[in-house]
């Protein structure tokens, strides 16, 4: 693992503290460690609060230091206590209407399976409350879009955007869509996928291979399909690595419990060729690395590597503030091109931001509206959307 000392050295205090209660966590250190770092350091509380807010680890936190609160101000702890309970009520609102939600749209012919969220929760922690999350995912066949759509809209749901005149360019251009319903004072979010990410990522992984392979669970009385353990994996690579880039704690904690508690019963060299064909092994490796070196996760023997971490990955994992969360931010593109697997997947995904920065998409759609029989408007118009965006950005920046 990389020492504490050099963490502290290169990054924070605090950030080494925050990594040294996620050790903890994984039994990789005595948590009498934690009260001694603690006496031994000046720590900016507000910071320390900040990276836990940052980086969306609060359940996790709290559940070590808890039972290890000498050093901690009391103030502190209260808001770190009062955050997690409200992480829990919101995640058991999210399951509670997740299970709902899911029976609505299998009823009304829908094969949705909800996934990442409250169901990575339950799969990593064993519970629905150790992970923070802000909305409920659904993965769905494209073909079954307008069908869950409706029924979504007749259950009070309100998309972010949608204009039925051009369903078809939209489910070709965007591979997601948010909708919200309010609920008393707090709104319910939920995405519903069609693709495991966008066609701008440049990541093949079919749809139909991520739904196969599905096993029933029950939840609040009900039976719900959701991923196999392998498929989620497959899912959350692509999520966390390609599109996120692992930027967040929160992500990499996600695969270094996973590979802990999951390490027996994952076909590792069957990974490791899903991982080649769909070409996300370096994002893997990366990820892997991750779990391997800041919480001492083992590695997956198909999975061991002379490789080392790159620092720069490093760096924008750990340093404060966080690396920008814009795809078009040079770190950001930076760090999506070092993380893909050889020269030529670099060329296409510079040729898919390419394709994307000229092809419309439901920015453009949410931007302005144009007759239903008008969508090549949307070619000449998107150019000025994202001028005048820019402009705009560059205003508030000054």
């Amino acid at each position: 693992m990389i020492s504490l000392d050099d963490i502290e050295e290169s990054y924070r205090p605090e950030m080494a503290l925050t990594i040294l209660i996620l050790r903890v966590y994984f039994k990789r250190i005595e948590a009498v460690q934690i009260e001694k770092y603690i006496l031994d350091h000046k720590i900016d509380w507000k910071l320390f609060q900040r990276i836990v807010f940052t980086h969306q680890i609060h359940p996790v936190i709290y559940k070590v230091i808890s039972i290890n609160a000498s050093g901690f101000p009391a103030a502190f702890m209260e808001k770190i206590r009062n955050k997690s309970i409200k992480v829990a009520t919101d995640n058991l609102r999210n399951l509670e209407e997740l299970v709902r939600l899911n029976k609505l749209m299998k009823y009304g012919g829908v094969n949705n399976v909800p996934y990442k969220g409250v169901i990575l929760s339950q799969f990593l922690f064993n519970d629905f409350l150790s992970r923070e999350t802000s909305d409920i995912d659904f993965l769905i066949d494209k073909e079954d879009f307008s069908v869950a759509h409706r029924l979504l809209v007749a259950d009070g749901y309100e998309p972010r955007y949608y204009n039925p005149d051009f369903m078809h360019q939209f489910l070709k251009s965007s591979h997601e869509l948010m909708y919200r319903k309010t609920f008393l004072a707090s709104p319910h979010k939920i995405e519903i996928h069609w693709a495991v990410t966008s066609k701008m990522m440049n990541i093949r992984l079919p749809n139909d291979f991520i739904l196969s392979g599905q096993h029933s669970v029950a939840l609040m009385g009900e039976n719900v399909s959701v991923l196999n353990i392998e498929k989620h994996l497959l899912a959350i690579l692509v999520h966390h690595g390609i599109n996120d880039v692992w930027r967040t704690l929160r992500h990499c904690l996600d695969i270094a419990v996973l590979l802990e508690k999951y390490s027996n019963d994952i076909d590792w060299e069957e990974l490791r060729l899903l991982t080649r064909k769909y070409r996300i092994y370096h994002t893997t490796e990366t990820g892997f690395l991750i779990a391997n070196k800041l919480f001492g996760i083992l590695i997956p023997d198909t999975y061991q590597t002379k490789n080392v971490l790159d620092q720069n990955v490093l760096s924008n994992l750990l340093r404060f503030p966080a690396l920008d969360k814009g795809k078009l931010h040079i770190a950001n593109l930076r760090q999506q091109l070092y993380l893909r697997d050889s020269t030529r997947d670099k060329i296409k995904l510079l040729w898919s931001y390419f394709l994307a920065a000229f092809t419309p998409n439901i920015r453009d759609m949410e931007a302005v509206k144009v007759p239903g029989n008008s969508y090549f408007l949307y070619y000449l118009l998107k150019p000025y959307r994202i001028l005048f965006k820019r402009r705009s950005i560059a205003k508030q920046e000054h």
